[in-house]
């Protein structure tokens, strides 16, 4: 029994660290597209974001953190994204004519409180949690048409939205233990980004997991 104890206890931290994540919370478009030949990622916008709590250089470099916040997503999509498919981050100039095209707003962005995630238990009352909420569109470029140049010197989007949702997260009670999802006594930005592009990732593969794959081709 005391062993038992002991196993629980040291398992614990693990366990509060498991908890931090992001999840798909509500989907307005999903049409069943797949198999995406390249994968173009614009940098989210963050200018309308509410952008609280602690971030690396305090308050006198949140406004700096807040207008590279979209590019330091974009760049954790790109790598989670490119598991299914080439991508690459474009600016807002550049004009792909086949693929998909990743592009959002970052609504929230709330560090939290290291202090608070510090204090034992506390953090399961929501003390000095980290929290994201991030909108996703994707448009299928493929097809002839794709842009719009009627109006000089404007760009419009004509592919299809083919999928469009929302996610939200956070560090949760994962507390001042942290993990590879979680952020502990560090910075929660990098987590929470990285924790959603994968969730991304995820929603849209047929498979991520391979769950189903046999070792043996025999049924028994």
């Amino acid at each position: 029994m005391k062993h038992l104890v002991l196993a629980l206890s040291a398992a614990a931290p693990l366990l509060l660290a498991g908890c931090a994540g992001v999840k798909v919370v509500d989907t307005q478009v999903a049409s069943g597209a797949a198999n995406p030949r390249s994968i173009y990622i614009r940098p989210f916008d963050a200018s309308g974001a509410e952008y609280v709590g602690q971030h690396r250089g305090g308050k006198g470099e949140r406004p700096i953190r807040q207008s590279l916040a979209g590019r330091l997503f974009a760049q954790d999509l790109k790598q989670e994204l490119e598991k299914m498919a080439p991508a690459m981050v474009i600016e807002s100039d550049e004009r792909p004519t086949e693929g998909w095209l990743v592009e959002g707003t970052l609504d929230t962005v709330h560090g939290g409180s290291a202090t608070g995630r510090a204090v034992p238990l506390a953090d399961t009352a929501g003390l000095g949690q980290s929290k994201v909420k991030i909108h996703v569109r994707i448009r299928d470029l493929g097809g002839s048409n794709t842009w719009d140049d009627k109006d000089a010197g404007k760009l419009s989007r004509r592919g299809n939205v083919i999928y469009e949702f929302d996610l939200e997260g956070g560090s949760h009670a994962s507390g001042r233990h942290g993990g590879i999802s979680a952020p502990g006594f560090g910075e929660p930005e990098p987590f929470d980004f990285r924790n959603a592009a994968e969730r991304v990732m995820i929603a849209l593969s047929v498979d991520p997991h391979r769950e189903g794959i046999r070792q043996s081709p025999v049924i028994r």
